[in-house]
């Protein structure tokens, strides 16, 4: 065997070895491939938990409200008419009995001549029957001049004729004052905050499904509403100071006492309203503004409960936390307090050692059966 004979050997060799390498490799791929596709993916959904703990008593209760005007109404027009002309618009600043819009409509003004010409008619029939009453009357003095059936005859007559009088000036001011409906004026001194009809447009019953022409709120006198959680109610006193902020103005306080005081308890989350008047002489606060009010406490209120604020939701309808119970998702409706160190302070229906979930989320429906793993 020559050296080219050889070498071509060598090399047949070493493909061989290589193919077989590879073919055992891939036959190792596809059986591991196998064993992983028949291995079971696990899908469920595990959500953490922690327990509601209960911590020292605070002297300063922190709560959210919101600014409200202290009068705020809707201007609805009382009389079916069209718009004839609106003086204010959004923004503008408005006296108590200001005109705001004026109003027409023609079969009101001419109902008022027709109940003003039935007014002139029967105060010309009364005077008529009373001066023959009176005449009738003087007559009668004489002996047998005037028989006693037609004295009275003419008494009556007047006395009718009279009530006439009185019933033609009722209608009259009756339609007057529907008249007088045709100019909207401002209930009190406040700013327009919203128009919603033009010129032209058809107001009154069933007029553009009764929307309100203008809405006015008075912005020198404020209302800050908070509920105050049923626990610290004992400290609260009419007269009491409350200090409070808000977030266009992050580093200055405001200051207002507590005027009202509810005096009933909401079963749902366990609190009392009350109300705090605050004199906005400079217009600065707005209602609508979202402000955090700070309340003195006694130290001697037993412990309040927390959680971690990602486990308390809040929606347009209520605060709520999720509570297991046998694995099951039981929504406990709250009511938020302080927050500090990510722990946010909750009053409801709960008490410490309670099981909750710790990401809350909205999509667990009430009753839902999940998989709990507890944080600790």
């Amino acid at each position: 065997m020559n050296a080219y004979s050889f070498n071509k050997c060598s090399i047949s060799l070493v493909v061989l070895i290589s193919t077989g390498f590879l073919l055992s490799q891939c036959g190792n791929s596809s059986a591991e491939k196998s064993h992983m596709d028949e291995t079971p993916v696990e899908e469920e959904i595990h959500y953490e938990t922690v327990k509601v703990t209960a911590s020292r008593p605070t002297s300063e209760l922190n709560l959210p409200g919101e600014l409200e005007s202290y009068y705020e109404t809707d201007l609805y027009p009382r009389v079916s008419s069209y718009v004839k002309a609106l003086h204010v618009d959004i923004g503008d600043q408005v006296k108590k009995g200001q005109v705001l819009a004026e109003l027409e409509a023609p079969e009101l003004t001419a109902n008022l001549t027709e109940a003003y010409s039935k007014v002139k008619a029967a105060e010309a029939v009364y005077g008529a029957s009373k001066g023959t009453f009176l005449r009738v009357l003087r007559t009668s003095r004489t002996l047998g001049a005037i028989s006693p059936v037609d004295l009275d005859v003419s008494r009556t007559k007047a006395v009718s004729d009279s009530l006439a009088v009185v019933a033609a000036n009722a209608h009259y001011n009756s339609v007057e004052q529907l008249v007088s409906y045709l100019k909207i004026t401002a209930p009190f001194t406040g700013v327009i905050t919203d128009r919603r009809l033009s010129p032209g447009a058809f107001v009154g019953p069933g007029g553009q499904n009764g929307v309100p022409m203008l809405k006015i709120k008075q912005l020198d006198r404020l209302r800050l509403r908070l509920a105050v959680p049923e626990a610290y109610l004992g400290d609260i006193r009419r007269g009491n100071p409350v200090q409070f902020s808000v977030r266009s103005f992050p580093n200055q306080t405001f200051t207002g006492h507590i005027n009202r005081i509810a005096n009933n308890v909401r079963p749902e989350t366990r609190s009392e309203l009350i109300e705090i008047d605050f004199q906005n002489k400079y217009g600065k606060l707005k209602p609508g503004m979202f402000a955090s009010a700070r309340l003195p406490v006694n130290s001697s209120v037993q412990g309040s409960l927390y959680v971690p604020k990602s486990a308390v939701i809040s929606t347009l309808d209520r605060t709520y936390v999720l509570k297991l119970i046998a694995g099951k998702v039981v929504k406990i409706t709250v009511q938020k307090g302080d927050d500090s160190g990510g722990q946010t302070q909750i009053f409801g229906d709960l008490k410490p050692g309670d099981i909750v979930i710790r990401s809350a989320s909205e999509d667990l429906a009430d009753g839902a059966t999940v998989k709990a793993q507890m944080i600790n």
